[in-house]
């Protein structure tokens, strides 16, 4: 099944979600960690017309002592330490200037991620995560952030500027 596919299926589950807690109904992150790293897995969406607005390739946390190791698929944890990313829906919180440029705290809505905050996992960019496909080359790895190229963080960022209380879902 083709990403696109795959969130508009999770879309309509997750515009629910946010009408019912007050959340953004305009516009949703998804990340697919099911896919091959070095595909397009990340996905900006249009909840109002039920279409993607861009996608790209996104890091994945490692699980190693450092951030560079290539890794395709995704393991995932909520534990602290264990550099993975964790699954679930989570709010893009504060914007702020940090060690990568622009990112944005999550806060995780679920038990699977609630932890993000504390673990520091946050959404941002790095000149080592690639914007185009680069399959079967894996992208590099994170300490759990889901890490976009800097070029796709200016368009994230771009649209999060417009846009409050947006929720991104990490799913396999």
């Amino acid at each position: 099944m083709s990403l696109v596919s795959r969130v508009s299926e999770r879309a309509e589950a997750l515009r629910e979600f946010c009408r019912k807690e007050g959340y953004n109904t305009n516009l949703a992150l998804f990340v697919d960690l099911s896919r091959h790293s070095g595909r397009r897995r990340f996905i900006a969406w249009d909840m109002e017309r039920n279409a993607p607005i861009f996608s790209c390739p996104v890091s994945h946390g490692s699980g190693a002592q450092r951030s560079h190791v290539r890794s395709a698929y995704a393991r995932v944890s909520n534990d602290d330490g264990s550099h993975l990313s964790s699954l679930g829906r989570a709010l893009i919180a504060e914007r702020y200037m940090g060690r990568y440029g622009v990112a944005y705290r999550l806060d995780g809505l679920d038990a699977s991620n609630s932890n993000l905050r504390p673990r520091c996992v946050v959404l941002h960019g790095w000149e080592h995560t690639t914007s185009y496909p680069i399959y079967p080359i894996p992208t590099v790895g994170s300490f759990g952030c889901p890490v976009l190229s800097r070029k796709m963080m200016r368009r994230v960022d771009e649209l999060l500027q417009n846009e409050d209380r947006v929720v991104i879902e990490i799913y396999k």
